[in-house]
């Protein structure tokens, strides 16, 4: 039966400095929390939390929000979590990346990010209802670009961006906007598209046919395209498998809120512990060890050759912190069985 590895704790964590962010994306998995709204985290909680993470051997941190860059104390929080030794990197929305930024962060040994970027013009900010923030965004890229930090950029799949994958790279290409690769996302049932799902949510069909444009992608514009969340892996042709990079979540991938509680995804909401009240080595291995099991999955899941996890847990939420894919799950007396692939 397949499951997962344990290790002490996570490799890699997204480290969410502050809750507070500056745009309002229509599918923001953190709108509840009405973001523009909230208070920043208090700097000494900020450091407690990046002491915990080395206690606990934590290899990389990504400074993460919200919008880390608002944060009023964001170069503080960079010198401190540098001192600490981490392997740092950044997820951000680009708005408030200069050449100034840029130069702060190479100076702290910043090699990469990931800026978030979903479309052209008319469509980014028609996702992010903040006026010229495509604009702040793609000079964010370059501020990077330009001093040597390599882009990913970050693609949240919409009905009314889900085509716009490759004008998007092409766009960037024809506009001298240099980037290593773009991952796209999956939409998920949280935040702002939770409340409207059913008129939101993407099909399998509209997944499917984004994969052709990465493969275009690739082999037209030099881009490296990937699939950057899981998916189930029996659902998806062959020849696009290598295209999903999947999700490490509660092996060597974890997140740490603005409080120091702790999930294994990003976008999936609850706590398995706080990591200033407990140890964050005792919550990763005692905490998680269900899920790692993988029992939770479809029998076919738990012994498939594929092993992809049963697609993204974030997928379908049935109240609980992860359930089966939403491609491959219904459930029948209170049991997941498999509703496509069986």
């Amino acid at each position: 039966m397949n499951e997962l590895v344990s290790l002490k704790s996570p490799i890699s964590v997204n480290f969410e400095v502050t809750p507070v962010c500056d745009l309002a994306c229509e599918f923001c998995f953190n709108a509840e929390m009405e973001c523009k709204k909230l208070s920043h985290t208090p700097l000494k909680r900020v450091m407690s939390i990046l002491d915990k993470l080395a206690e606990a051997e934590v290899f990389e941190v990504r400074l993460f929000g919200g919008e880390f860059f608002v944060y009023p104390y964001w170069l503080e929080v960079l010198e401190y979590a540098d001192k600490l030794d981490f392997f740092l990197s950044f997820v951000s929305n680009g708005t408030h990346i200069n050449a100034e930024v840029a130069q702060e962060l190479v100076a702290h040994r910043v090699i990469g990010g990931a800026i978030s970027l979903h479309g052209t013009k008319e469509i980014h900010e028609s996702i992010t209802q903040v006026a010229r923030s495509f604009n702040a965004a793609v000079n964010g890229i370059r501020a990077c670009v330009e001093n040597g930090i390599g882009i990913s950029i970050l693609y949240t799949l919409t009905k009314g961006n889900r085509l716009s994958v490759f004008d998007t790279c092409r766009w960037l290409k024809e506009n001298g906007v240099e980037i290593d690769e773009i991952n796209v996302g999956r939409l998920t049932p949280y935040g702002r598209a939770k409340s409207d799902w059913e008129e939101v949510k993407l099909s399998l069909h509209d997944y499917l046919s984004v994969f052709p444009q990465l493969e275009r992608i690739r082999n037209d514009l030099g881009i490296l395209a990937s699939f950057g969340d899981a998916f189930p892996l029996c659902l998806l042709p062959a020849k696009y498998h290598d295209y999903v990079i999947g999700c490490w979540q509660g092996t060597g991938f974890g997140h740490i809120d603005h409080l120091g509680n702790v999930r294994s995804c990003s976008i999936a909401k609850g706590s398995y512990g706080n990591i200033l009240e407990t140890p964050l080595t005792k919550i990763w291995v005692e905490r998680l060890a269900h899920f790692r099991s993988l029992k939770w999955l479809p029998a076919k899941c738990q012994e498939c050759d594929n092993f992809c996890g049963g697609g993204c847990s974030a997928s379908c939420y049935d109240g609980g912190m992860y359930a089966p894919d939403e491609f491959i799950q219904k459930k029948r007396g209170g049991h997941h069985e498999r509703q496509v692939c069986a």
